[in-house]
């Protein structure tokens, strides 16, 4: 549920008002562009006040950070995610502080309500302070338009979705290791909405008059010869299959697909037919938000990996800003939220290896299991 709105005095650090929502929406049409909420009405909406947390100044919104709460299956591990966006301060207001103190405000409300980390739609040097970091140890493919027929798969159908396929995405999208756990509304905003920043077509992948999977893609501007894969779910031999279609009925000289480091299927799906991946990083940045809570509830997997002993012989602890994992007699330290995130979900440069080498066994034990997989934002981008 939506976190309720705060008292309701009127000037101030403190969540949004539902009647300030026109107030809210000047501010980030102002900063941004004209109809922004517009386009990402699973977050811009009244329902959704105690969830921004505002700078009112007589009586007028001028400083806004928005945060979007969802549960998350990581390996069958149900964790809290955010995904934090639409930072936006008049410019006669800037350089009072506004935006650090809700950001340090975001983090302790999203504390509150039980979230583990954060995903931060951008880099700034405020984020960077707070733990952000560049992570995940991702893939990007591209199939360039002259090949698009060895990836359009005769007995695979490529067809446009629309809200009344939202039941199948969904049942499509709940069978993937590491997703989103999404209401059907955020299903319904990629129809309605833009989609990582971008206005979306959805498409459904069917095989047999079954649907086995969808793609989202941004929708194409004049002059975009190359688009990216923004989602997709489903079965990686028909998701293969099916890119060649999407290239050639959208007149694309390339396009772009992510898949996570996990995947192992999809890559090699794309790799059997010729296409060699570069190293990517997840979307946006990432930062912690409840270390311990977060550990304690990737336990399962942990198990799955070393086994139900050693698992629970992991102990997890903060002391002042550092982040110890302990196993045995020996430890992992990790000076701070940025080691620390980077440790957990991997990064491309391999900042996290010092500090697992400098673990003994609780290293060894550490490098058995991460890096996690960070979630991809698809359609719950903000």
């Amino acid at each position: 549920m939506p976190r309720e709105p705060e008292p309701s005095w009127r000037d101030g650090m403190r969540s949004l008002h539902p009647d300030e929502f026109g107030s809210l929406c000047d501010l980030v049409h102002t900063v941004f562009r004209p109809g922004l909420a517009d386009e990402y009405p699973h977050f811009y909406t009244p329902a959704h006040a105690g969830e921004m947390r505002v700078v009112v100044v007589d009586g007028r919104v001028v400083s806004h950070i928005g945060a979007l709460r969802r549960n998350a299956s990581i390996f069958g591990c149900t964790v809290r995610a955010s995904s934090l966006g639409g930072v936006a301060t008049y410019e006669e207001h800037r350089g009072n502080g506004y935006a650090t103190a809700l950001f340090d405000d975001t983090m302790r409300v999203c504390r509150e309500d039980g979230v583990d980390f954060m995903l931060v739609s951008g880099y700034r040097k405020m984020y960077h302070l707070y733990g952000c970091r560049y992570v995940g140890r991702d893939w990007n493919f591209s199939i360039s338009g002259e090949r698009a027929g060895d990836f359009d798969d005769a007995g695979v159908e490529l067809l446009e979705a629309s809200a009344d396929d939202v039941p199948a995405m969904a049942s499509v999208y709940r069978n993937e290791p590491v997703r989103w756990m999404r209401p059907p509304s955020d299903y319904a905003h990629a129809f309605n909405g833009f989609v990582m920043n971008r206005p979306a077509l959805v498409y459904k992948v069917c095989e047999a008059g079954m649907m086995r999977g969808y793609m989202i893609v941004q929708e194409p501007r004049a002059g975009d010869h190359r688009i990216p894969v923004q989602e997709a779910a489903g079965d990686r031999r028909c998701l293969t299959g099916a890119l060649g279609k999407l290239v050639r009925k959208l007149g694309l000289q390339g396009l772009g697909v992510h898949v996570m480091g996990c995947d192992r299927l999809f890559q090699d799906c794309l790799q059997a037919r010729g296409l060699t991946g570069a190293p990517a990083n997840s979307s946006g940045t990432v930062t912690l938000i409840n270390f311990v809570q977060f550990m304690e509830r990737m336990r399962p997997y942990f198990a799955e990996v070393l086994g139900e002993a050693e698992a629970q012989s992991l102990v997890f602890r903060e002391d002042g800003n550092e982040m110890i994992f302990t196993y045995g007699g020996d430890r992992v330290v990790a000076p701070d939220q940025g080691a620390a995130v980077q440790l957990i979900f991997g990064s491309l440069e391999g900042a996290e290896e010092a500090l697992l080498k400098s673990g003994g066994r609780a290293g060894e034990v550490l490098a058995e299991v991460f890096p996690i997989p960070a979630l991809w934002y698809g359609v719950n981008y903000l």
